[in-house]
């Protein structure tokens, strides 16, 4: 067993052997937990799956009354949704200085400056191309 959690870009501490192979605390829990798929901590370790019988569906000793289910059931493709096409568009550039950038970056907020500007620029060619 190595020091290190086996786990690929792992770099804990390894506090559990898992089949000859170190495992970090976070990855047992988060691979053994109960919502985990059946075989996370193996799969993630590269572990090849033991070659076992098919598990019987018996209940204490009484034949099961259960139908199998397939497991390779032909599934129904999702109809794609159709998408809007999107406006053709073009860059608009032009140069300003460092406080005027910082003064639109403050009246606009965190995150806005382009669609303030956009928006500004917008309204303002409106306005002239009505005479106002």
């Amino acid at each position: 067993m190595t020091d290190r959690c086996e786990i690929k870009r792992c770099r804990g501490e390894a506090a559990i052997t898992y089949l000859d192979h170190g495992v970090c605390n976070r990855h047992w829990n988060q691979l053994t937990a109960e919502d985990a798929p059946p075989d996370a901590l193996r799969i993630s370790l590269g572990i090849a799956a033991p070659a076992t019988a098919a598990p019987e569906d018996r209940t204490m000793g009484e034949k099961s009354t259960k139908t199998k289910k397939t497991a390779t059931q032909a599934k129904e493709p999702k109809p794609k949704k159709e998408k809007a096409p999107k406006p053709d568009l073009v860059v608009f550039a032009f140069r300003l200085s460092e406080a005027d950038r910082d003064a639109i970056h403050k009246a606009a907020g965190p995150g806005k400056a382009t669609k303030f500007v956009l928006a500004a620029a917008l309204a303002a060619a409106k306005q002239a191309g009505t005479g106002k």
